[in-house]
C-alpha cells in the first residue's frame, strides 16, 4: 500500500504543475471480475496509432505500467466495480494495485463501487463472488487501501467527475473521500471479531450519503454515489463519467456518460471500452469486432 506521502491527489489539475504536458485521463468500470476484458480495455491504446500504450505484458503475462511516452501521460481511473461475477477478481485487483505501485504518484485511481463495498461488509451470501470468498486479511487489505488512499470514492478530471455510480447534484471528490476514509474506519476493527456482521458494516455505511444504498431500492433516487441507478441521473447534472448501469456501449445521456459495457459484451468479439479525457474532451476508445481499436466521439 501506498504511503501518505503517495496518497493519490482528488483532480486530475493538481498534477498538470508536476508534468511536461497534462495528461490524458483513461477511464473504465465494472470489470467484475472479467481479466481478459479488463486487459483488453487497457491495452486499447497500444493498439490505435493516436496513443502510446498505457500498459505493457511481460513474459507471463502480466500486466505493467508503461504510461504512455514518458510514463506520466495517462491518469488511470478503474471506476468501481472491478470484482465479482466473473472468475478473475483476484487477477484483476492485483492488477490495478501492481500498476498503482509502479505508475508515478496519483497516476492510477481505484474508485470503490457497490461490489467494493460488498467486500468492505463481508459479502452478501452470493456463492462464488469475490465478496464471499476472501478471507480476512483479504478483507483487511482493502480497509487498509481505504485508509492509505488507494481505494477512494471520486476524482476530477478536466471538466468530468468520475464516481461509480455518480449523483444528481455532482460528487465533490475531497469530501466525499474524506467521508468514505472516516466511515470506513469506523468499522474497520470489527473485521473477524465477534461483532463482523453483515449489518454492523450496513448501518455505519447508511449514516453517510457516500455509502448508502437507496431505501425502497438500493440503486433508488436516494442512493448515494455507490450505488445511485443512472435512470435517476438527469441529463443536466453536472459533468459525470459513471458506471454502475450495463450498457452495449459507452453512452451518454447530456452531461453525464456511463462507461458500464464489459457484462453486456462478455463472449462476444469486441466492446471492452476505456473514456478519454483530456483538457480537449472528452471520446472513447472502444475494441471492434476485428479486434481493432477505434476512437469515437460519445
Amino acid at each position: 500500500m501506498s504511503s501518505d506521502a503517495n496518497a493519490p491527489r482528488d483532480t486530475v489539475l493538481a498534477l498538470v504543475d508536476d508534468e511536461t504536458s497534462p495528461p490524458t485521463v483513461l477511464s473504465l468500470s465494472d470489470v467484475h471480475g472479467y481479466y481478459e476484458s479488463f486487459a483488453s480495455a487497457l491495452s486499447l491504446p497500444a493498439d490505435h496509432p493516436e496513443f502510446a500504450p498505457l500498459v505493457e505484458r511481460d513474459a507471463d503475462g502480466d500486466l505493467h505500467w508503461a504510461g504512455g511516452r514518458n510514463g506520466r501521460e495517462y491518469v488511470l481511473v478503474a471506476n468501481g466495480d472491478l470484482v465479482d461475477r466473473g472468475g478473475d477478481s483476484e487477477r484483476v485487483v492485483e492488477t490495478v494495485r501492481r500498476l498503482r505501485g509502479e505508475a508515478p504518484d496519483g497516476h492510477v485511481r481505484y474508485h470503490c463501487g457497490n461490489h467494493e463495498q460488498f467486500v468492505l461488509a463481508g459479502g452478501v451470501g452470493s456463492p462464488g463472488w469475490y465478496c464471499d470468498r476472501v478471507d480476512d486479511a483479504t478483507r483487511r487489505s482493502f480497509f487498509d487501501a481505504v485508509a492509505d488512499g488507494d481505494l477512494a470514492v471520486a476524482y476530477d478530471g478536466y471538466a468530468y467527475t468520475y464516481s461509480h455510480a455518480g449523483a444528481v447534484e455532482g460528487v465533490d471528490p475531497a469530501s466525499a473521500n474524506d467521508v468514505f476514509q472516516a466511515v470506513a474506519a469506523s468499522v474497520a476493527d470489527v473485521v473477524g471479531t465477534d461483532a463482523d456482521a453483515y449489518r454492523t458494516f450496513e448501518r455505519a455505511f447508511d449514516d453517510e450519503w457516500v455509502t448508502r444504498a437507496g431505501g425502497a431500492h438500493p440503486k433508488g433516487r436516494d442512493a448515494g454515489p455507490l450505488w445511485l441507478g443512472w435512470e435517476h441521473l438527469p441529463a443536466d447534472a453536472p459533468n459525470q463519467v459513471v458506471g454502475h448501469t450495463p450498457h452495449e456501449r459507452v453512452t451518454r445521456k447530456g452531461n453525464v456518460v456511463c462507461e458500464d459495457v464489459t457484462r453486456k459484451n462478455v463472449g462476444g468479439a469486441g466492446g471492452e471500452a476505456m473514456t478519454v479525457e483530456t483538457p480537449d474532451g472528452l471520446r472513447v476508445l472502444e475494441r471492434a469486432g476485428d479486434g481493432s481499436a477505434r476512437l469515437r466521439d460519445v
